[in-house]
């Protein structure tokens, strides 16, 4: 039942404003100028309106589509909160501040149009499409509490096993077939909030102690947005669970444990930048390009990692070096690729907006629709297609050559950084003007996969598990990587290979129960 007068949501709205209200107040004080003000009516936009679908009908009835969207405002919001913050203005290191957010601007506006025509909740009707209906008849949208721990034991152990054999190649379909399964160790962390599942469940310490375990497990990847994938579905989960659940915060959360709690926030987030330092200098003691970071020795690099935290002088002496390279002259775009913008990791992932600036800087220089960066992306898509079904048609497409991202040939340097590069960015220097309707309809198209997710029925919803369990992948569906690539990736072989591979395993352990217990079933 959607609730009009959603408490949560009311309190993060009120929170969201008061921190646009400081964030404009601030940066026209501290940052008078006219690009800063230009930066300050995006983010006032940006939020205009994306709290318009900001109310429980859109997070109830298209959860997954939402959380892709709210990581479109997240990229136009926090830059704003972020670099002021940090002492800066949000037009840190622009060199194209006035086209940079004027395009960041339309783009959100297109986006925000594929989305409602995507998730109109007045024409759910509760129907559910043939996709929908197919999948449920296997069984897609069930799960039960043995299947859980089995997935997440064999997703852990998967994990395990990837860091103790490096990247896998090219070629390699085993391989890469297991790392596409590594989400697998995140199912019994669901369990923290069974409700979404339609599950319950009373042992949440057992559940606690197990996400520790993959945190720890992840922090040996030597990986630092790994880290931040178990912390956030965590988050994610008990996003929904107070949305959905109509939580008061202000009553779930006591003064006591608001003091406790943010206590807490800012020990692991000490620990998370501490941790961060250490595996940027294992990276340079260990690592020298994306090629040996791939295939190094994991656990080695874990052990350099612990042993650098340890050694207490050492990580002072890498603060301190890292303080002065952030208040070091900033690297102008024609002499180096720079994405130094918001200091905060975890905040990078989400509010580098000077990506986008750099990158449209690139594509002026390259000319709007580059007949290079147009025919890298045909390449790019018939590269989506498995190597079998390109051998069936007689496809000579070796897979080996382009271990390159469209950021590397966009910025002219070297390939195999693999460089990121914006959508807006991209976009433009592969279509022209043409991107913006185009980028609309690839949207539009992944805003309906994601909404297959949610099955329809009379009295209530049902949320795939496989959406569940890799929550957190949908929050970075709209960040600095790839370009509208990515989306099509999405379309032309995530969506159905993520379904594919779950269902195998799926089926695989609901019959290894049903041998072991005849007797098994679905609600048990």
């Amino acid at each position: 039942m959607i609730n009009s007068k959603n408490h949560s949501i009311r309190q993060i709205n009120w929170v969201l404003r008061v921190l646009l209200v400081v964030g404009v107040i601030g940066e026209l004080i501290f940052f008078p100028s006219v690009p800063n003000f230009f930066g300050c009516v995006m983010a006032i936009i940006s939020y205009m309106v994306f709290s318009y679908f900001f109310k429980e009908e859109y997070i109830r009835l298209f959860p997954f589509a939402f959380l892709m969207y709210l990581s479109m405002f997240m990229y136009r919001f926090l830059p704003l909160i972020a670099t002021l913050a940090e002492g800066k203005p949000i037009t840190y290191g622009f060199e194209r501040p006035y086209q940079t957010f004027i395009s960041e601007i339309i783009l959100f506006l297109v986006s925000s149009i594929a989305f409602y025509f995507a998730c109109n909740p007045n024409k759910v009707s509760f129907q559910n499409n043939l996709i929908k209906k197919t999948l449920q008849k296997v069984n897609f949208y069930e799960i039960n509490i043995r299947i859980i721990w089995a997935m997440g034991l064999i997703g852990f152990i998967i994990k395990a096993y990837n860091l103790s054999t490096g990247a896998a190649e090219y070629g390699d379909v085993a391989g890469k077939f297991l790392i596409g399964l590594e989400y697998l160790m995140f199912a019994p962390i669901c369990l923290l909030f069974p409700d979404l599942i339609k599950l319950k469940y009373k042992h949440k310490k057992i559940v606690w102690a197990y996400s520790i375990l993959v945190i720890i497990l992840n922090i040996a990847s030597n990986k630092r947005h790994l880290i931040i994938t178990p912390i956030g579905t965590i988050g994610l989960l008990f996003f929904l669970h107070v949305i959905l659940k109509n939580i008061n915060l202000t009553k779930l959360i006591s003064p006591f444990k608001l003091i406790g709690g943010g206590i807490l926030i800012i020990l692991v987030l000490n620990m998370l930048s501490n941790l961060s330092t250490a595996m940027l200098h294992t990276r340079d003691v260990m690592l020298y390009n994306a090629e040996q970071r791939n295939n190094a020795d994991k656990l080695k690099a874990f052990e350099k990692t612990i042993e650098i935290l340890q050694n207490k002088s050492l990580m002072a002496r890498l603060k301190e070096k890292k303080n002065k390279k952030e208040y070091k002259p900033l690297t102008n775009y024609h002499q180096d690729w720079s994405e130094h913008y918001v200091d905060n990791f975890l905040l990078a992932r989400y509010a580098n907006m000077r990506i986008t600036d750099e990158t449209l800087y690139l594509a002026e220089k390259k000319g709007y629709a580059n007949k290079q960066m147009l025919d890298l992306l045909k390449n790019g898509i018939i590269g989506q297609l498995p190597s079998t079904i390109l051998k069936f048609f007689d496809i000579n497409y070796n897979k080996s050559l382009f271990e390159f991202s469209r950021g590397d040939v966009l910025s002219g340097k070297s390939l195999g950084g693999y460089r990121v590069t914006s959508h807006v960015g991209d976009g433009l220097v592969t279509f022209g003007y043409w991107y913006f309707p185009l980028q609309a309809i690839v949207f539009f198209i992944v805003f309906k996969l994601l909404n297959t997710f949610v099955y329809y029925n009379r009295n209530n919803l049902k949320y795939a598990p496989l959406a569940i369990m890799s929550i957190f992948s949908f929050l970075g569906m709209f960040r600095n990587a790839n370009g509208i690539s990515s989306d099509i990736s999405y379309i032309m072989r995530g969506f159905l290979q993520n379904i594919v591979t779950y269902m195998i395993i799926y089926m695989i352990i609901r019959k290894i129960f049903q041998i072991i217990s005849p007797k098994y079933n679905l609600t048990q």
